[in-house]
């Protein structure tokens, strides 16, 4: 009874051990973000259409408006394209002979954040601040809530800063990303030499016995 219940079970274990528990769900957690990614700028639009904000507000604040949501728009395109191409591949950082298989998956994560979050705030920054000093400056921030849209401020100087903060976003998640999928080659590496000279130990040991006949002759 006790072999038949350990039997039922075998698939699952065998199934964690593999790291498809690990890849799978990582996978449609990318394909999530990449759709919230398309959709949150049509949310914010809509959002800023019903609250009414467009009957209060000058005409080339309108116009930085609509020009703000075209690159929301297409930063949400380019955030999909990379998440989705992140997941494809999730598959090829997992090999049957690996002995560490969550560290992979999570030092993928990180470093894909990084990425992201980098070419967004970079981007989005750099391109929002130019267009809030082209379209008012201050004046602009308070009537749309640019505080909250860029929260280091703008100006003439952001608009080269924020791709700086962006490209050491985009450094420091491939250094942490580095850093953790190193010790799991170097786990991993240790691993198979451990499994492969215990293999051999078998074999050395067994040689000067087959060797001995040979001698006595």
């Amino acid at each position: 009874m006790k072999d038949k219940l350990f039997a039922f079970f075998e698939p699952l274990w065998q199934f964690i051990d593999n790291g498809s528990f690990y890849r799978e769900p990582f996978r449609w957690l990318y394909v999530a973000i990449a759709v919230l990614n398309l959709l949150f700028p049509l949310v914010a639009i809509f959002g800023a259409i019903g609250s009414g904000v467009f009957e209060y507000i000058p005409g080339k604040v309108i116009f930085a408006l609509i020009l703000i949501f075209i690159l929301m728009i297409a930063l949400g395109i380019m955030s999909f394209v990379l998440w989705i191409n992140r997941q494809k591949k999730l598959k090829e950082l997992l090999c049957e002979d690996n002995e560490f298989v969550a560290i992979p998956m999570v030092s993928h994560f990180i470093q894909t954040v990084g990425e992201w979050l980098g070419f967004y705030i970079g981007l989005f920054g750099c391109v929002a601040s130019l267009l809030f000093l082209l379209f008012g400056g201050s004046e602009m921030m308070n009537q749309l809530g640019g505080a909250s849209l860029l929260p280091w401020g703008t100006g003439a100087v952001m608009i080269i800063m924020y791709p700086i903060i962006g490209f050491l976003i985009v450094v420091s998640g491939r250094l942490l990303a580095e850093l953790y999928r190193a010790m799991a080659s170097i786990a991993n590496s240790a691993k198979r030499i451990s499994n492969r000279v215990a293999d051999a130990a078998p074999a050395e040991s067994e040689a000067p016995a087959e060797a001995s006949p040979a001698g006595e002759e």
